[in-house]
């Protein structure tokens, strides 16, 4: 009893705070123009006395219009010596004046793995836009859609908490386990995951853990994790293993096939307990099968999911919405480890609203030529283009090129909507073709409609070494195809492909580009991928999908799991 009203007190506590936050959110949405131009100048006061601050003249900047003229446009490099400095020598004051509480490990997609310096302004920012905000959006949805409040229960976290330091101890790893550190206090009332799992002291098979955890407790009322395929990789998990689970929730100990060690299985097991009747419950309704929604039935209470499933990750949330029916999904926000950018403001809304108190933002379109250094603020953005976004944040970048382009999609008062487009690094151009994530999404989408298959997963290779240069593109469908009409699929693909991007037809008619190849990939291979990176050392909460193979290590790995 007591433990319950621990838990109706945390939950109450974080939606009331929720409902703060959001208000401070769409407040300054319909003040954007203003509170942005109040960020920027506040900033580079506070900064004025930093290493870079006097290199370009902070103190002389007291409009947007001095700080463009005063500051270069920039990228990574710009501040590599500087954060080499921070972390070697715990030199301060260089790039900026607030106090860096951690440094934030880049996902190393696009190359080495960078260390972004992370503020206690910047951290705080992280909080009050993903904890608090869903559970407040979660209980408006409830009481318009249901008539009631969120029910108390705990929710499932898929973050990782890895305790790594530098020398001088300051922490280092992904910003979302690290945001949510001072919560540990409440997560055994909040989380379903026990301690020795949301805190791991070594390796640990933490989808197993996870998942075992979760299926014991009957009342759990949220699932949250920063990337929709990895919930997908836990239903599919689940539903393989069911078996296992049900037998180790039913004696209360662990299978002898599952690889705890000693310290942990003793920690773990004083925290619990044999519950026969949850088993037979779930054994119950594992037997009934998977053809109807079997989250609802697990969980009766389930009463949202958080989690980034737009885009890319648009083909996981179909095959996530099988598992879970008409629960409510949150598409949470739109962030990398440099800032955290843009939110969602209402559940089962895939457009995020920007936060003008997290960055001063700039924008350059994306049809620009290359060499294009004039930028636009918020207000001078038409709805239905698209932007490379251009950031000054709270911890030491500024006008910073972070290589996303986004499309802005409306406003939320004066601040734009967006979803994320592509990543200038990963756009396919063979022959000035310009294929953008985007692009290549819809027309797997497509193509999978037109198939009456999910393609939940995709890759592509740009073979320049055949003349002319050509496409390889790997699929990873749902379900099974047949790999002898792989023909006939690429010919659906292609058609789609040249509807989305015109310049691709013709560079096909014209044979600028050569005749591409399209390869079956074998089920579960990007699950794969995901599990080899969190072996190698990568947080599940930053491994990205593979999108295009431009590295030797993925060509190898994509293309040994292909259907014969």
């Amino acid at each position: 009893m007591a433990a319950n009203i621990i838990t109706w007190a945390i939950i109450r506590y974080i939606t009331a705070r929720g409902r703060r936050d959001l208000k401070d959110l769409l407040g300054n949405c319909a003040r954007a123009n203003e509170k942005s131009r109040e960020f920027l100048l506040k900033l580079v006061n506070d900064n004025k006395n930093t290493e870079y601050g006097k290199k370009y003249h902070f103190d002389e900047i007291k409009t947007i219009e001095d700080y463009k003229r005063l500051v270069p446009l920039s990228g990574f490099d710009d501040y590599a010596p500087y954060i080499e400095r921070m972390v070697k020598n715990g030199e301060r004051g260089l790039i900026t004046a607030y106090p860096i509480v951690q440094y934030a490990e880049t996902s190393g997609s696009v190359g080495v793995p960078k260390k972004i310096p992370v503020t206690q302004p910047a951290m705080d920012i992280y909080t009050k836009y993903t904890i608090t905000r869903v559970m407040a959006l979660a209980d408006r949805w409830n009481l318009e859609h249901k008539g009631s409040r969120l029910p108390i229960g705990r929710g499932f976290n898929q973050l990782e908490i890895v305790d790594r330091t530098l020398d001088d101890g300051t922490p280092l790893g992904n910003i979302s386990g690290s945001a949510a550190k001072r919560y540990r206090s409440i997560f055994p009332y909040y989380l379903t995951s026990p301690i020795p799992v949301l805190y791991p002291k070594g390796y640990l098979p933490m989808t197993y853990l996870k998942a075992r955890y979760l299926l014991a407790d009957r009342d759990a009322t949220f699932m949250f994790s920063v990337f929709m395929p990895n919930l997908v990789d836990l239903m599919y998990y689940i539903q393989r293993n069911w078996e296992t689970l049900v037998g180790d929730i039913r004696s209360g100990g662990f299978d002898e096939s599952v690889d705890i060690d000693a310290e942990t299985r003793a920690e773990l097991a004083k925290v619990t307990k044999p519950d026969p009747a949850r088993a037979d419950e779930l054994e119950k309704i594992f037997r009934e099968g998977f053809d109807s929604p079997i989250i609802p039935r697990l969980w009766p209470q389930m009463s949202f999911i958080c989690t980034i499933g737009t885009g890319g990750f648009a083909a996981y949330t179909r095959i996530m919405r099988e598992f879970s029916g008409d629960i409510p999904i949150d598409f949470s926000i739109y962030g990398a480890s440099e800032a955290l950018m843009a939110a969602c403001t209402g559940i089962e809304d895939p457009e995020f609203a920007l936060l003008v108190d997290s960055c001063f933002f700039e924008f350059i379109p994306a049809d620009a030529p290359d060499s294009c250094t004039d930028t636009l603020n918020i207000d001078q953005l038409e709805v239905g283009k698209e932007y490379e976004l251009i950031l000054t944040n709270l911890s030491g970048f500024y006008r910073y090129r972070i290589k996303d382009v986004i499309k802005v999609l409306g406003y939320e008062g004066e601040s734009p909507k967006i979803t994320f487009a592509y990543r200038k690094s990963q756009l396919l151009d063979l022959s000035g073709d310009k294929i953008t994530e985007s692009m290549m999404d819809e027309a797997i989408r497509r193509t999978g409609e037109e198939l009456g298959v999910i393609l939940i997963d995709y890759c592509v290779y740009p073979n320049k070494e055949v003349s002319p240069p050509r496409y390889e593109f790997l699929i990873e469908p749902e379900k099974q195809l047949d790999p002898s009409k792989c023909g006939e699929y690429l010919q659906i693909l292609e058609k789609h492909l040249g509807d989305v991007n015109p310049v691709y037809k013709e560079c096909r008619d014209t044979t600028e580009i050569g005749e591409p190849k399209l390869y079956l990939q074998q089920l579960q291979t990007h699950a794969l991928w995901r599990d080899v990176k969190v072996i190698k050392g990568t947080s599940l909460n930053q491994v990205k999908p593979v999108r295009v193979l431009d590295t030797p290590m993925k060509q190898k790995f994509f293309y040994a799991l292909l259907e014969e």
